[in-house]
């Protein structure tokens, strides 16, 4: 009969160490699964975020401007000046964006008249955009820059005198 004991003994640790094993095996499956969505998350975002800042710098890459002004002879009437900016790029640029420095102060848009010469409120390839500034008081005299930035960053700029 002791026997009998023994082996019941035995056969019950048999049972308690398989149903162990299973639970560790579950809890390492919830584990592996937990990683893998988290890790796929950071994933996703990582290629959502190389995706846009590709697309902005193909934009960049497409867009170009050029302030095509004489420097030493800029266009003005009492206090507003006028500048002349072409589109040398590829894409299609809203003027709404357009932000214009003078001196490394920015042109406030009561002081600013974007105009494009067909009367479109997009800067198509090839057109020419008229800035014409207007200031309370003439600029002094001597040297001075004006830079043009567009909505993707894109900019160009020159010095000029007055």
């Amino acid at each position: 009969m002791m026997k009998r004991v023994t082996w019941h003994i035995r056969e019950n640790e048999e049972g308690d160490t398989a149903i162990t094993h299973m639970i560790f095996f579950i809890a390492a499956v919830i584990i592996a699964v937990s990683v893998v969505a988290v890790l796929n998350t950071n994933v996703q975002s990582l290629t959502s975020s190389a995706n846009t800042n590709s697309n902005i710098l193909a934009d960049q890459l497409r867009t170009d401007i050029t302030i095509v002004n004489d420097p030493e002879i800029v266009p003005h009437n009492n206090n507003t000046y006028s500048f002349y900016v072409k589109n040398t790029g590829k894409t299609n640029i809203p003027i709404d964006y357009v932000d214009v420095f003078i001196d490394g102060l920015l042109v406030s848009s009561d002081d600013l008249d974007l105009r494009l010469q067909e009367d479109d409120m997009v800067w198509r390839p090839s057109d020419l955009l008229i800035l014409e500034i207007s200031r309370s008081s003439p600029l002094s005299s001597g040297d001075h820059r004006i830079l043009v930035a567009v909505e993707n960053g894109k900019t160009d700029a020159i010095n000029f005198e007055t």
